[in-house]
């Protein structure tokens, strides 16, 4: 019986680990907005514990923050924590595309090119989620051909955290196309083996993706909302 009531934990802890992740990244509970345990555990029919679980899993990865006497409230993003962000993913994911190069698995290869014509396609139809299926598969080839699986962790944390900023921003933009050809520069030099031009590429990319997206917050997104994004 110790064993079937572990198990069931885990997984009533993951089911509401799930539930809350996709609310909170898909804006079903708004930033800065305060939930409770026994709110979600009747939402789901489940027991507080596993939900309070989840909540503290949730906050390691900087999507709930634990407020005193308040009670635990959906993360906001300033300005602030966009540079943080993306000066991590400047550092990590130039490393990234520079190992890649290294790289000579033609399978992976076949992938990498897979993956830039998806992205093509989606964005010649505008197709913002397809877009970002496809630029998730691209990066996570980059991670195989790099090799390193802790990078990958981290910046996928990361990307959570501005994924709701993130969908707007690519259809609102209209990047997909611009990105494209951002990306194709990259894993042209990736399979040529130039490992400094890549990682210079990739570097300028995310820096230019940062550039943008603050100058959106500052005029389009922040002076109109209160709680922050």
């Amino acid at each position: 019986m110790a064993n079937s009531n572990l198990n069931g934990s885990i997984t009533y802890q993951q089911q509401a680990y799930d539930y809350l992740r996709e609310q909170i990244l898909n804006i079903g509970f708004k930033p800065g907005e305060f939930i409770t345990d026994s709110q979600i555990a009747a939402k789901l029919n489940i027991s507080r514990t596993p939900v309070r679980e989840a909540f503290h899993r949730l906050e390691k990865e900087g999507l709930l923050v634990n407020e005193a006497r308040r009670g635990w409230k959906i993360y906001t993003l300033t300005l602030e924590d966009i540079q943080e962000i993306f000066d991590i993913k400047v550092s990590i994911e130039g490393m990234i595309a520079k190992k890649a190069a290294e790289c000579q698995n033609n399978e992976l290869h076949a992938e990498l090119r897979a993956a830039l014509n998806s992205m093509y396609k989606a964005a010649e139809f505008d197709n913002t989620d397809a877009w970002l299926q496809a630029d998730f598969r691209l990066h996570n080839v980059l991670y195989e051909m790099a090799g390193n699986n802790r990078a990958f962790r981290i910046v996928a944390n990361l990307n959570d955290q501005w994924h709701r900023l993130r969908i707007g921003f690519v259809a609102l933009q209209s990047r997909t196309k611009r990105s494209g050809m951002e990306h194709s520069h990259i894993i042209e030099a990736i399979l040529a083996g130039d490992g400094e031009k890549a990682q210079i590429l990739m570097e300028n990319h995310l820096n230019r993706v940062r550039e943008e997206l603050i100058y959106l917050l500052k005029t389009v997104v922040l002076p109109f909302v209160d709680k922050g994004v």
